[in-house]
């Protein structure tokens, strides 16, 4: 049977106690990998923040409930699922190449990230019918 628990690689550390600055799958230097992650948070921030602007809008403004905006706000939830969730676990996989949450928390991850996506792509799929058919029976 496999340990559930992810094994340090050699690599990750040199034998006299020290860590190494560089992750150990990683092709970039320290720098880079510290721009990456800013930018990375920044874009998980302004998913997040975006997406909550658009669902607290649909709340407040009672103009705005109309049936084909529902399909915005269902994208806006789906969107906003996915920089609260998947980004901010993806982040460290993304720059060090391995897998440091465990494999449930990898398990549900996956789950979750194929199901807001999904659905995202979905919402595209509706609001991009409904305009269709806003504009061809108008």
């Amino acid at each position: 049977m496999h340990n559930s628990t992810p094994e340090i690689p050699p690599a990750a550390g040199a034998s006299n106690g020290t860590w190494s600055t560089q992750p150990p799958s990683s092709e970039f230097s320290l720098g880079v990998l510290v721009l990456l992650a800013v930018l990375m948070v920044l874009l998980a921030l302004v998913t997040i923040l975006g997406n909550a602007l658009v669902i607290l809008a649909f709340i407040l403004d009672r103009n705005l409930r109309h049936r084909s905006n529902y399909y915005f706000l269902n994208l806006a939830i789906s969107d906003f699922a996915v920089g609260a969730f998947c980004m901010p676990l993806y982040i460290p996989y993304a720059l060090t190449g391995t897998w440091h949450l465990g494999r449930d928390v990898c398990k549900l991850w996956l789950v979750v990230d194929y199901l807001v996506c999904t659905a995202s792509v979905f919402n595209i799929v509706l609001i991009s019918y409904d305009r269709f058919l806003s504009v061809t029976r108008a």
